[in-house]
């Protein structure tokens, strides 16, 4: 826990992760016993510099990459993701989706298809290969299309789609997947200012009115305000901050991004 730690209600933990250790076959220490615990509902930002662990961190939450060693707990300490192995890293990527930052489309694939790839996981592999999707998944996935305004482009090619709707693609493909946690790394850093707060919109609302929990790394402190109910800041693999986005004044800004840092503003 930080030095502005919050208490956390154990009752309503639904990933807690206890000294998790990623070390590289370089002898990068990416991270260095990170612990904290993710309540249900709240939308986590993650913030530091590039090369602090933000991403690595996602990655190992969800299996992407192994952990060297502690342990996640999750859903209510039911299962140590940091233990699961061969089909059970898939159920586990199931129940926690990814967002990334490049979007991760098939760019020849309609907008309908790549949302239809979330249930990969739930549908025979032939049946996918084929295209062979329930009228269910697809009456689904266009509600998911509809949760994030883009449904009228259900039928284009993804690769004729902007940046910003790409990334709503992939948050409507997420939610195929019907996860309880969804994972986004820097999900607006490749978009502009006003596309930044659409994607963040649709991710809030996810949040809000889907239930789903979010852990998200930003790089922007000004989305974080806007966004977040908690943060975390990583410097060199370990936590330096836990509390409110709002109580980051100017001596906490300089120890997470370094003296002489200036605070970007997205409007």
């Amino acid at each position: 826990m930080g030095e502005s730690g919050v208490t956390v209600d154990s009752s309503k933990v639904i990933l807690s992760i206890k000294n998790l250790v990623k070390t590289y076959p370089n002898g990068v220490q990416a991270l260095k016993g990170v612990s904290f615990d993710v309540r249900e509902g709240e939308f986590l930002v993650i913030i530091g510099l590039s090369g602090s662990g933000k991403s690595t961190l996602l990655r190992c939450l969800n299996r992407l990459h192994d952990p060297t060693s502690g342990s996640i707990l999750f859903d209510h300490g039911k299962e140590d993701i940091a233990q699961v192995k061969g089909a059970g890293v898939r159920r586990i990527r199931q129940q926690i989706g990814m967002i990334f930052q490049h979007f991760n489309l098939v760019p020849r694939f309609s907008v309908l298809k790549n949302v239809l790839l979330g249930r990969l996981a739930y549908t025979p592999i032939w049946k996918s290969l084929l295209g062979w999707f329930s009228e269910a998944d697809r009456k689904k996935a266009i509600e998911h299309l509809s949760l994030v305004g883009i449904a009228e482009k259900a039928h284009l090619r993804a690769d004729n789609l902007s940046g910003g709707q790409q990334q709503r693609v992939a948050i409507a493909r997420v939610l195929s997947q019907n996860p309880k946690i969804i994972l986004a790394d820097e999900p607006v850093a490749s978009l502009d200012p006003a596309t930044c707060h659409t994607v963040m919109e649709y991710l809030k609302k996810v949040n809000e009115e889907l239930k789903i929990t979010i852990v998200c790394n930003l790089h922007f402190l000004s989305l974080v305000r806007q966004y977040a109910t908690r943060v975390i800041a990583l410097k060199e693999g370990e936590i330096i901050y836990e509390g409110s986005p709002q109580d980051i004044d100017e001596q906490w800004f300089a120890r997470i991004y370094g003296e002489g840092a200036k605070e970007v503003h997205v409007n």
